[in-house]
């Protein structure tokens, strides 16, 4: 159970494979669909280098974790989009 009151954590530096893009995320020809495309070999794969003769300072073997997004837009008050799409 967690504390009942607030308290400092330190979270230790860490590294994250990301790609950052613009556009609708459902265009199946768009830029997150491409990113994504590549984003997932490049996880799979280092996190399958422990079985190889190529190895990683500081490496440590890892859950590929589900996919976060962060989606935001300057217009979303003024131009809101219909029907999901934008």
């Amino acid at each position: 159970m967690p504390e009942s009151t607030p308290a400092v954590v330190d979270v230790p530096v860490m590294k994250f494979i990301a790609v950052n893009g613009a556009g609708n995320p459902n265009d199946p020809d768009g830029e997150y669909q491409k990113a994504l495309g590549m984003l997932y070999p490049v996880a799979y794969a280092i996190k399958m280098s422990y079985k190889t003769d190529y190895h990683i300072d500081g490496f440590f073997e890892y859950v590929v974790p589900p996919l976060e997004g962060l989606w935001w837009t300057d217009n979303a008050i003024t131009n809101p989009p219909s029907n999901g799409q934008q």
